[in-house]
């Protein structure tokens, strides 16, 4: 069985990712606390977003490298890969939290050279994120490839790891560079505008760049867990077959929202 963490995990993002954990109850607390408000927006709530994102991207990659082969894990390469990917994670956990503290944004904010040194650091971090589970999806699709299609209809989980990696790369680096392009996440609608989706905030009444962002990058965690939900009700070959329309339907779904917000429209 497959556990957490192993004591051969690379030390930098182990402990970037308790850090995001323990960061996620802090900020719930600090979050029925702190009454202030930036941007029309319980000041918190956006770290707390991004620790809990964080945390998942973190946990989904170490477990991930796990199904490389033992060389391709221990390679220079790969450290290196997991090192700057950690290094990017610690960053982004406490300037959101630095940020939020002082009560100014963390995204688009040039009120001070500090301000905007720090969110220049934090897009390059942001292509960090999709470049690094890019890599390692191609590197899974290698070893899965090697294995044939037998080995892929026994056991489809890799090959559905593989298509999530590279869609959430190809596709969080897309709807990121979006909204970079756009100098924030909104079309065609004044950001204090309702209505909101609750929690995530989403605008519902124009175009909002966020909503195929998120659906983007986070398919690396979408196709694993629809694979195994399947299989817990399907035999292999049958989910096998199935996982290439699954990622398809989930990259049409990613760019639908994106074209619908680059019109100004919301996602429905």
């Amino acid at each position: 069985m497959m556990t957490l963490f192993y004591p051969s995990d690379p030390p930098l993002l182990r402990g970037a990712i308790w850090l995001c954990l323990i960061a996620v109850p802090i900020s719930l607390l600090l979050l029925g606390f702190d009454r202030r408000i930036l941007d029309d927006e319980t000041l918190w709530l956006k770290p707390l977003k991004f620790h809990l994102s964080l945390a998942v991207h973190g946990i989904t990659v170490l477990l991930a490298v796990r199904f490389l082969p033992e060389a391709w894990q221990t390679h220079i390469a790969t450290k290196i890969g997991l090192f700057v990917f950690g290094a990017v994670i610690v960053y982004e956990a406490v300037f959101l939290s630095l940020q939020a503290g002082r009560g100014v944004r963390s995204h688009f904010n040039d009120t001070t050279a500090f301000d905007a040194i720090g969110g220049t650091i934090m897009a390059a971090g942001a292509g960090v994120l999709v470049i690094v589970p890019l890599l390692l999806g191609v590197a899974l699709a290698i070893t899965v490839l090697r294995s044939g299609v037998s080995g892929i209809a026994e056991n489809p989980l890799p090959f559905a790891l593989a298509l999530g990696f590279i869609l959430a790369g190809w596709l969080g680096a897309q709807t990121g560079s979006a909204i970079g392009a756009n100098g924030g996440p909104f079309v065609g609608v004044d950001p204090a505008a309702g209505p909101f989706m609750p929690l995530t905030g989403w605008s519902l009444s124009g175009g909002d760049y966020r909503i195929s962002h998120f659906i983007g990058v986070h398919a690396m965690q979408a196709l694993p867990l629809a694979a195994l939900i399947l299989l817990a009700i399907l035999p292999s070959s049958v989910v096998a077959a199935l996982t290439i329309p699954l990622a398809s339907g989930w990259a049409g779904l990613t760019l639908f929202t994106l074209a619908r917000a680059s019109e100004g429209l919301p996602p429905l």
